[in-house]
């Protein structure tokens, strides 16, 4: 099986030694998301909300790119800072997927780079 990398300028280009996806088989695995923003570079720098949706739409523009679509993102994790804002990271996710519903994973953790609030990472698959 080969491991073809992704790149996409509709998403943050990698700040290091990594690809913003790579796709194996069918499978897309994206590499964990900051909500930066793709056609500026610039830190979304609102709350968690504003954070949480900016690097959704990073990893589905990835997915995209790779040859999947919001319905074939099959799992997703999601890093945060602060496990009080479990629910409104919840309503962001639930309103970006409406009725698709990935496997999902939320871990607290002590910091992001950058200071961010949130990082997504997702195994996807390809149409």
């Amino acid at each position: 099986m080969r491991i073809t990398s992704v790149k996409t300028y509709e998403a943050p280009l990698p700040g290091g030694h990594y690809s913003q996806a790579v796709v194996a088989g069918n499978m897309i695995f994206v590499s964990g998301q900051l909500p930066f923003v793709p056609q500026t570079g610039d830190k979304t720098t609102g709350g968690i909300s504003e954070q949480t949706l900016q690097a959704l739409k990073n990893v589905l523009s990835i997915v995209s790119a790779a040859g999947g679509d919001i319905t074939t993102i099959a799992r997703t994790t999601i890093y945060t800072t602060d496990l009080k804002s479990w629910e409104e990271v919840n309503r962001v996710y639930a309103d970006f997927f409406g009725p698709v519903q990935p496997a999902r994973s939320i871990v607290t953790v002590a910091a992001l780079h950058h200071g961010f609030l949130v990082e997504i990472e997702a195994v996807a698959f390809t149409l």
